[in-house]
């Protein structure tokens, strides 16, 4: 449990100055300078902002950006003339969108009738992706069943022969020794596409049957479900085999879950992650992820590939909102910016992009999902500060997420990102993501979305070379990699948007004190274990495979051998197996790069044999009779 009245560092003192209404800024002499333009344009963004409809309250201010720009509006063409307001179009010029609302018949048909195109709906989950003229977008959101609309989320993949993992986690020895290949277990996969699934049918690096989900194969792609699925079959030969694709939406990831788990998956791995999902609030992929698991479904997901704190490589700025004085014209309009380094440090820098780094910058916020009542924005500012290159504007008023994305379609090394409160309270937890590029200022704890959720095994990933073409060893012999992302994750909500805690503090008088009420949050120890990457595949372009995209089905292909010489295993046991077993590695004990270490074959089952041979829990063990003296 923790409580956040300030970074990380000062939380105590900055809980005793807040609660007593005392709040210091620091100097705006301290910090890197505002340029007289860029003053301006803030100024003319907030202008804009203050004058939006209804209806374009309901609409992402990159999607209004590129309409004003289409329209040759002044915002864009004058007053900001680098802002950028690039969106992909289909051959019909038209803008793919994600909705949330009220998914109706009669909405459905709205959308035809302004000449879009419907990708997918899901009423359960209050989302629709769909295809729709940029000149439309006012006239849909205009319909009172709309609560928000914005460019279609992005998502990032955690990117022959046997894998060489088989070996280095003791699965083929353990695989004799325990009597267990996977039979009578599905193992399933979540990625991309399966496009050369059938040309590794035919080579025989996959069995002749594969259970694709209808409609739901991903291709075209680039086929890294192929290669999941691959080391699933190299490790748990015995398994049969399941895939669905990830992309389509977080709604579309959410329902392929849940249909996955309804056509027999016992194990489920992913490597897809949406780079808007929340990070203080369990959303729908991992509240889906929680409802399978729930099922008796075993659920692995890759940690991520955007660094940590330790090796240098952190992309993830996290840290109570500390107001910095801003130039009068801005400060006057009442608009503070956010100070990253306690010294008035208004600009975190993107010191350097990695060499396949994310096409977005996020800004996220402790407020509940559909229910931020503060309203920050989230700025990129050129090296100089002298202008505008990118800003997230949407307006928060009480039934959106609180989330700011800015488009990072180039190398942004040497630019700036600034967070403004544009309206609320300055006592919200924040969080900006980089998704793979470096920061100046820059903290732990990048590990968010279905990643970070308490019933699903995070993956971190250990390059298998260096267990030089035997067993892991552990210890310093085997540390994770420079690129793995580190945890934890607080989260502050529930599912429903309570708070997971809510305290009563009170004063020497037994008194709740005026002012802000603490928030509190939960702390997740992520990742959980570390498996191998570097791998060979038969699948082309993953020959070698790193990233956690391949440490995760290893864990996966594990599970799903632990689960067939125990059938009666249950995830809250499995779970716990896993922890215990695992061969540390990094420092000693649980590390936020590594977890808890290595997922080794031989141990996971050795453990669960001796647990249950001792009668634990899970009641008559005589059909886990062992096949080792």
């Amino acid at each position: 449990m923790r409580i956040f009245h300030g970074a990380r560092s000062r939380a105590v003192v900055l809980a005793i100055l807040l609660a007593s209404g005392l709040t210091t800024t620091a100097s705006f002499a301290d910090t890197p300078k505002l340029e007289q333009t860029a003053i301006d344009q803030m100024l003319a963004l907030r202008a804009e902002k203050l004058s939006r409809t209804p209806a374009q309250q309901k609409i992402a201010s990159g999607l209004l950006y590129a309409l004003d720009r289409s329209r040759g509006g002044e915002l864009t063409t004058r007053h900001v003339p680098q802002l950028r307001t690039h969106l992909d179009r289909d051959h019909d010029g038209r803008v793919l969108i994600d909705l949330d609302g009220a998914i109706t018949p009669l909405l459905e048909a709205l959308v035809d009738d302004l000449g879009g195109e419907i990708v997918n709906a899901h009423p359960r989950f209050e989302a629709m992706r769909l295809w729709l003229p940029l000149d439309r977008i006012e006239e849909l959101a205009a319909d009172a069943s709309v609560r928000t609309m914005r460019p279609a989320d992005l998502y990032a993949l955690q990117m022959i022969n046997t894998t060489e993992g088989d070996v280095a986690h003791a699965a083929d020895t353990a695989r004799v020794a325990f009597g267990t290949d996977g039979t009578g277990v599905k193992a399933c996969a979540m990625s991309d596409s399966v496009d050369a699934l059938a040309t590794l049918q035919g080579s025989g690096d996959l069995p002749p049957v594969v259970d694709v989900l209808a409609g739901q194969s991903g291709n075209p792609g680039s086929s890294e479900g192929t290669a999941l699925l691959e080391i699933l079959h190299d490790m748990a030969p015995g398994a049969e085999l399941g895939f669905a694709t990830g992309i389509g939406g977080p709604a579309q990831m959410a329902q392929n879950i849940l249909d996955l788990a309804a056509s027999g998956c016992d194990v489920i791995v992913d490597d897809i992650l949406y780079l808007a999902e929340g990070v203080f609030q369990d959303d729908v992929i991992a509240q889906a992820v929680e409802t399978v698991y729930d099922q008796g479904v075993f659920y692995v997901t890759s940690a991520g590939n955007s660094g940590n704190l330790d090796s240098g490589t952190s992309g993830v700025y996290e840290g109570q909102y500390s107001a910095t004085a801003l130039p009068a014209p801005l400060a006057v309009a009442g608009l503070s910016a956010h100070d990253f380094d306690g010294a008035g440090d208004a600009g975190n820098e993107v010191t350097e992009q990695a060499l396949n780094p994310s096409p977005l910058f996020t800004l996220q916020w402790s407020d509940p999902l559909d229910g931020s009542t503060n309203d920050h924005d989230f700025f990129l500012l050129d090296a100089a500060m002298a202008n505008v290159l990118a800003a997230s504007t949407f307006t928060q008023n009480g039934t959106q997420d609180p989330v700011e994305a800015i488009p990072s379609p180039n190398d942004d090394s040497g630019n700036h990102l600034v967070v403004v409160l544009f309206d609320g309270v300055a006592d919200r937890f924040l969080n900006v993501n980089t998704h793979r590029s470096f920061l100046e200022h820059a903290t732990d704890g990048q590990i968010f979305g279905h990643p970070g959720s308490d019933k699903a095994l995070t993956i971190a990933a250990v390059d298998v070379a260096s267990a030089a073409g035997g067993v892991f060893v552990g210890g310093g012999a085997n540390p994770s990699e420079p690129f793995t992302s580190d945890g934890p994750r607080e989260i502050f909500f529930n599912d429903d948007g309570t708070p997971v805690l809510a305290p009563v503090i009170l004063n020497d008088q037994n008194q709740v004190p005026p002012g802000p009420v603490p928030q509190m949050s939960t702390t997740r120890q992520k990742p959980d274990v570390a498996a191998a990457d570097g791998v060979s595949t038969a699948t082309p372009g993953f020959n070698p495979f790193f990233g956690t995209s391949a440490s995760a089905p290893h864990a996966a292909a594990i599970s799903a051998l632990v689960k067939a010489r125990f059938p009666n295993i249950t995830n809250d046991e499995l779970f716990d197996d896993f922890l215990s077993s695992a061969l540390d590695i990094d420092d000693p004990g649980f590390d936020r790069n590594s977890g808890n270490g290595i997922l080794m074959t031989d141990q996971a089952l050795g453990n669960t044999q001796d647990i249950f041979s001792d009668g634990f829990e899970s009641g008559d063990t005589t059909a886990w009779s062992s096949t080792v003296d």
